[in-house]
Order: structure tokens, then C-alpha cells, then sequence
């Protein structure tokens, strides 16, 4: 059995999944504080379940997105600073405040990964202690060109880690993005959320830990995947957006569906997002408009308009979670999950581990692109092993290559995504279901 938390303010939400069935879904519980919350909850699945429960996956996004964001100092390396206040790099306004400090490194590499300019290590070493004095632990650091080559990143955060162990260091080459802005952006934010993330994740293992001993603990993500609480603290950028990722997932677990088009019907209107392999389709950016985009890999879901293509031969689901089923959805559509309660709940204790290579390669024929494809295959499949995947139930869900446009010859982006369950996880269980389903 499988057990989906969802956090919210001082409250505590769950659902206890058993292949494609709900088994229990707890009241919400509100209490003083979300530690007493969770510990109500958890307490009463364990009278209930006890040891049958095999994984814990929570979905703590609304609490990222409420929590107050730490401050940061942002560490920019470009071959040269910023002409003047109108070309340097604009962070959205509810995270600009949160950079006390920007500092400029020169360096840089261009889309070949040769460098633009020789690191300023030196000139950086001798600002480093008024850097830290102030007891500032978080850090972004987001070099030009770090898609293609990170040294420069990782060369200023060493040197960093090499003064200060404790510091929260966020670099932007673990976010892709071929923009500067994006990457910046995300950095920034990841790195004012890391001591959330931590508290979030050490309140999560305790509490999961005490009621739970054997049950494995992760925390959903924005591509509709899951990661272990550890991530959490050095990466909650991932699980700020999930729950749209969680709610598709969990109608096409419900409906039986591996491959094709979900439909989600709410009193806000109608959207549809795609299945594929047995986990919503998505993309690396999350687009805010005119301001920067995040960099994480988050479900791709689209308004349903009245000139939707029906594709012969796509299987599909239709979840209807509106409030009052009075009336007839928009658009003529039929609902296969009527009054579908709890998606998001379902979708969490359904979820696999998931991970991401996404990268710029140098090739120099279709040989050489076979061979740098499929070496980022294998690399997914191990970072899906290395989350705590079974070996032998590992995946890869999207294996892609995309030439880079602005005559680059040569270049190309390798984006590749693996899946996987625990060992002894009712994974291989649901997938094979699915899959069944939908021959």
C-alpha cells in the first residue's frame, strides 16, 4: 500500500493507495502547527495500515509557495559586468528583494564550452570574507554558458565550500535553460528556499520515520515524478509546482490509462494534458509571461477550447472534480471518472522516482549522436537506481535530441527521462496494469 500526503499551511491531507484502488482517505486534519498535523494523520494510518504501508509520498508545494523566502547573494560570472543598471539581469519582483548582494565574477564559456574569459578566481577569494561575514549561508551562483561547460560554477563554489561548509550553494547548471535569465532566476529561487526545503524534509523524516520505520519517504515533483526527502533540501525548486503533475497522474491511474489524453473538468474551467509511459508529458520551463521562466521540468497542461482536435485512436480520460455535477461539463464532454475526488492525493501515491539528463553534446555524425544518446539513457537509468529505483524496473520515458539554432554545427541538446519503482513497490504493479488497460 502506498500513502499520499498533501501539506497546506497547518493542515494535513492523506490517501492510502492498493494497486488502483483507494483504500482510506483520511479527513483533513488542521492543527496548531503542520508538524502536529502530520503526526495526527500518520499516527492514525499506522493504527489503521501499520506495516503494509510500503511508500510515503508527499506534495508540499503550497508550503514552498507560502514560505518566506530567505535572502541570498548573487554570484553572476560573465566575461565582463553589466554596462549599466539598464542591462543587468531582472529577477521577478517576489524574489528580487531576497538578493542582498550581487557580486560579479569574470568568466564564462560560449555554446563550444571554450571559455570566454579566464576565471576572476583570484579578485573573487579576496572578496570572499565580506562575502560570508555577514553569516549569510545561502548562494546562487549562474555563469554565461554554464549549459555547456559548469568549471566556472563549480570552481567558485568550491572555493566557497573551502571557506564555509555549512553554505547553501544553488548553481544554475543544474537548471537547464539557454537563458541566462532563467538559470539566474532559478538559482536564486531554489537557493532562498533551501532552508524551507531542509525544514520541510527534516519534519517529513522524523515524523515518516517514527510511524512508518520501513516505508520509503519522497517528496512529489513538478514532472509529475518523486525524489527522496534528501533532494528536497537541495532542490525544492522541483516540488514548488506539483500538484498539476499529481492530479493528471492520478485521474490516468484511476482510469487505467499509460498512454494518451488526460481531461480535468474544475469549476475554473476545462485542461488536458498527455500520458506517456505512465507519466504526464513534460517540459523544462515553467513560462511566467514577460518575466523569467523557471528552469524545472514541469506537466505540460493546456486550456481545453472548443477546437480541441479529437485524435482517432488516442485513448483518453475524462475527470470530472467540479464541485456540483448539476450540469453537464463544458464542451459536450462525457466524463469517465464522474465526481473524481482526491486526483492530486492519487497521483502522489502512485507516483514513481523519476530523473532527468538534459545536456548540450558535441557529435560529429549520426554515429557519434547514437552513441551520446544512448550514454545519457544509461546515465538516466543510473540516477534512477541512485534515487533508490529497482534496476531492473527502470525506463526511460522520453529520449530526445534537438539541434541548437544560431548556426552551431555539431551541438546538440540530449534531454532524456527514466522512471522507476522501489524494490518490492506496487510500481511494476500499476504500470503493468496500465499498460493492460490500454493495449
Amino acid at each position: 500500500m502506498r500513502l499520499g500526503l498533501m501539506l497546506k499551511g497547518t493542515s494535513c491531507r492523506a490517501l492510502v493507495l492498493e494497486g488502483r484502488s483507494v483504500v482510506s482517505v483520511a479527513e483533513q486534519r488542521q492543527a496548531s502547527s503542520l508538524a502536529e498535523a502530520l503526526d495526527s494523520v500518520l499516527s492514525s494510518l499506522r493504527l489503521q495500515f501499520g506495516s503494509q504501508i510500503t511508500d510515503v509520498t508527499a506534495d508540499v508545494g503550497r508550503v514552498l509557495a507560502a514560505a518566506r523566502p530567505g535572502n541570498v547573494v548573487a554570484v553572476r560570472i560573465s566575461p565582463r559586468p553589466p554596462a549599466d543598471q539598464f542591462h543587468n539581469t531582472r529577477l521577478p519582483v517576489h524574489i528580487e528583494p531576497a538578493v542582498t548582494k550581487t557580486v560579479h565574477v569574470q568568466g564564462g564559456h560560449d555554446l563550444r564550452g571554450r571559455p570566454l574569459a579566464t576565471l576572476g578566481l583570484n579578485a573573487f577569494l579576496l572578496e570572499l570574507p565580506s562575502i560570508l561575514s555577514g553569516g549569510l549561508r545561502n548562494i546562487a551562483i549562474t555563469a554565461v554558458g554554464s549549459t555547456a561547460s559548469a568549471e566556472h560554477e563549480t570552481r567558485i563554489a568550491d572555493a566557497i565550500l573551502s571557506n564555509n561548509s555549512e553554505t547553501r550553494i544553488s548553481i544554475s547548471s543544474d537548471f537547464y535553460s539557454s537563458a541566462f535569465r532563467d538559470r539566474d532566476y532559478t538559482a536564486v529561487l531554489n537557493s532562498a528556499l533551501m532552508e524551507s526545503g531542509e525544514e520541510l524534509a527534516a519534519m517529513l523524516d522524523e515524523a515518516g520515520k517514527r510511524h512508518f520505520p520501513a516505508a520509503a519517504l519522497s517528496y512529489a515533483r513538478n514532472d509529475g515524478g518523486r525524489a527522496p526527502l534528501a533532494r528536497l533540501a537541495m532542490t525544492p525548486v522541483h516540488a514548488l509546482r506539483p500538484e498539476e503533475a499529481m492530479t493528471i497522474l492520478g485521474a490516468a491511474t484511476l482510469g487505467g490509462l499509460c498512454d494518451g489524453e488526460v481531461v480535468i473538468c474544475t469549476d475554473e474551467g476545462v485542461s488536458v494534458g498527455n500520458m506517456r509511459g505512465g507519466l504526464p508529458v513534460a517540459r523544462s520551463l515553467i513560462r511566467q509571461g514577460y518575466e523569467a521562466s523557471l528552469a524545472t521540468n514541469a506537466t505540460v497542461a493546456e486550456p481545453y477550447t472548443a477546437n480541441h482536435p479529437v485524435r482517432p485512436g488516442i485513448k483518453s480520460v475524462v475527470a470530472d472534480i467540479r464541485t456540483s455535477q448539476d450540469t453537464r461539463p463544458e464542451y459536450g464532454l462525457v466524463p469517465t471518472l464522474p465526481r473524481a475526488r482526491d486526483l492530486t492525493l492519487v497521483g502522489c501515491a502512485a507516483t514513481p522516482l523519476t530523473a532527468w539528463i538534459d545536456r548540450l553534446e558535441k557529435v560529429s555524425g549520426q554515429a557519434d549522436l547514437h552513441r551520446v544518446q544512448h550514454r545519457a539513457e544509461e546515465e538516466a537509468n543510473s540516477a534512477a537506481v541512485q534515487l533508490g529505483a529497482s534496476p531492473t524496473d527502470t525506463r526511460i520515458i522520453e529520449s530526445n535530441v534537438y539541434a541548437m539554432p544560431y548556426g552551431n554545427p555539431g551541438i546538440v541538446r540530449i534531454r532524456v527521462q527514466a522512471a522507476g519503482g522501489t524494490c518490492g513497490s506496487e510500481e511494476r504493479a500499476l504500470d503493468a496494469y496500465a499498460r493492460e488497460a490500454t493495449a
